[in-house]
């Protein structure tokens, strides 16, 4: 771990706005972080090689207190952060995060502070040093907690089945070819929908899954894929989310064999509840908490996780994130 060369000296005027980058995400690769317009920020500057160092970067900004801070990386860096706060028990002693996109996929920058392009979202960021902090674009998020059998952690998105195979396809070949983005997770999706629709392996396999939600007993099924989000936007607007119950996360899963897969493949991802009949294997709802108890690895923010189940999965905080999408 080390402090950028580029930050500017603490003592400064305005408030202290500190940035943890991960050098290891794809925006920051080759050196590039260091092009990056980090003086003037007022606070530590931080660069991990790797998300093994982030644990000494967040001793480093607690001991700081910045005002604000800046995750320079990918979902995997902004998962780490949180599940480390998670473990340690200081998730409320954060301040306000605004998620730059320095990673592959950046659904959390997208979503939680409307970040887009990496640049102009850190300017926006330093355009907060000098103004009130009352005049700041502050967004109050839910986020996912985690009990598992190994100790808590956290994130945003949680997924079973198809999800897990999908990322996986990613990993061994979209990966090797620098597809990343909302277009490389498309084609992963569609690949992965595509080939669960033929019941072609390892797809056509279902996950057993025990599924409780807000403190009712696990009832045994089999999904073909499950996904559990406090997100509001998936990559590519995704939104397949429905259903009339209440509460800060939404759980979308289909059963072992849903009908016509490829015939409900839009309402299912962008939310359309028409076509998406329960007797035919879809099945959407919002919770406060739910535990999930699977055996098999399960995917946590575009992280492949082999944790033991029980999962008791709950909406926690909310945590104070920057719009960097809202002027003042």
């Amino acid at each position: 771990m080390g402090q950028c060369p580029s930050a500017a000296p603490e003592g400064t005027s305005g408030h202290r706005l500190a940035v943890l980058s991960n050098g290891e995400s794809r925006g920051n690769r080759g050196g590039r972080w260091a092009r990056l317009p980090l003086a003037g920020l007022g606070g530590p500057s931080l660069l991990t090689r790797d998300l093994h160092e982030l644990p000494a970067a967040l001793d480093t900004i607690l001991e700081a207190r910045p005002d604000a801070l800046a995750v320079n990386g990918g979902d995997g860096t902004l998962q780490t952060l949180l599940a480390e706060c998670a473990r340690r028990g200081v998730l409320g002693d954060l301040p306000p995060i605004a998620v730059l996109p320095g990673g592959t996929t950046n659904m959390c920058a997208h979503d939680l502070s409307g970040a887009w392009n990496l640049r102009r979202a850190l300017r926006a960021y330093a355009a907060l040093r000098d103004r009130p902090r009352e005049d700041w674009p502050v967004v109050r998020r839910p986020i996912l907690r985690i009990e598992t059998g190994a100790g808590p952690t956290a994130g945003t998105f949680v997924g079973l089945g198809a999800v897990v195979r999908g990322v996986e396809y990613w990993q061994h070949t979209l990966r090797r070819r620098a597809r990343g983005g909302d277009l490389g997770v498309a084609w992963a999706v569609a690949r992965s929908l595509w080939r669960l629709a033929r019941r072609k392996p390892p797809f056509d396999r279902p996950t057993p899954v025990g599924l409780g939600f807000d403190g009712t007993a696990p009832v045994s099924t089999e999904v073909s894929a499950l996904a559990m989000t406090t997100l509001h936007r998936l990559p590519l607007g995704m939104r397949p989310y429905w259903g009339d119950h209440r509460g800060p996360m939404v759980a979308t899963w289909m059963d072992a064999r849903p009908r016509q897969p490829l015939r409900h493949l839009p309402p299912l991802l962008w939310g359309h509840v028409r076509g998406l009949p329960e007797e035919g294997g879809y099945h959407s709802r919002r919770a406060a908490s739910a535990v999930l108890d699977v055996r098999e690895t399960w995917l946590l923010d575009g992280e492949l996780q082999d944790a033991p189940g029980p999962l008791v999965v709950s909406a926690g905080g909310p945590l104070a994130f920057l719009d960097l999408r809202r002027k003042p």
